[in-house]
């Protein structure tokens, strides 16, 4: 609540009175936000099946504000290398991704929606003639949650002309349907993850695949927690190899997060 030094100075002999009335408007008003933020070291950055960092480890993390209303907004980061393991930028490590959006519930049906854009952002320039690695998405989701069971389904749409350096790439699609299941009544949750990614663009239909991945993850507290995963794809390897690396086989991880 703003005050002009006008209305200060009318309200001078009031103020003392008025003291705890201020501190509980000021108190509710800031109860409309929350802040959280997570921090990850993970032995391996895989995104939507593939690593980003050649098979070495990621540091990650980020912070997010959320409002009573629905809408959020966050930063994320993380390590990777495959920008100039594949020649599409001379100096770059950083992966910086921006986001907002509004998440809510469907009355009383239960189901969750989410709806929102990311911003994919790596920090450097591009070689020439390479297509631009920055890309920007729209997403949507539902959610539902069965018993103990958590399920959602999900897209995410390209809206830039060029992604992680796949040209005309705007329309591109990513598809997700994601089930969490508690074990028991014991600290462990069992995930299982599908996608499936298609991009546009005349020459990029070879690179469409498929991808999944099972995550087991122990919450050791409310701020701990450690997990292993196993992931593959069915890229085509012909396409999805660089420097003799194949970026799609199947990896396995494990990892170790805090959330605040």
């Amino acid at each position: 609540m703003k005050v002009t030094k006008m209305k200060m100075a009318v309200l001078g002999a009031l103020m003392v009175p008025l003291m705890p009335v201020v501190a509980e408007e000021a108190k509710a008003a800031t109860s409309e936000f929350s802040v959280s933020g997570n921090v990850g070291i993970f032995s391996d950055y895989i995104f939507r099946g593939y690593t980003q960092t050649k098979e070495d480890p990621a540091l990650q993390g980020g912070f997010d504000v959320e409002h009573e209303s629905g809408a959020y907004a966050g930063v994320w980061a993380s390590n990777v290398n495959w920008t100039t393991e594949g020649g599409y930028m001379d100096d770059n490590s950083l992966e910086l991704d921006f986001y907002g959006g509004f998440a809510g519930g469907l009355g009383e049906t239960g189901i969750g929606y989410d709806v929102g854009i990311l911003k994919f952002y790596y920090p450097g320039d591009n070689t020439s003639g390479q297509a631009d690695t920055d890309a920007t998405e729209v997403y949507a989701s539902l959610s539902k949650d069965i018993g103990p069971v958590s399920a959602s389904l999900g897209v995410y749409v390209v809206v830039s002309d060029d992604a992680w350096g796949f040209a005309d790439a705007d329309g591109s699609k990513y598809f997700t349907a994601d089930v969490d299941v508690p074990i028991g009544s014991t600290p462990l949750t069992a995930s299982f993850h599908v996608g499936r990614q298609t991009f546009e663009g005349a020459s990029n239909e070879p690179f469409d695949y498929t991808d999944w991945k099972l995550n087991l993850e122990y919450a050791v507290n409310d701020t701990f927690a450690v997990g292993a995963f196993y992931t593959d794809t069915n890229q085509k390897v012909a396409s999805w190899t660089v420097n003799n690396v194949y970026l799609g086989d199947g990896t396995p991880g494990i990892y170790v997060s805090a959330g605040f």
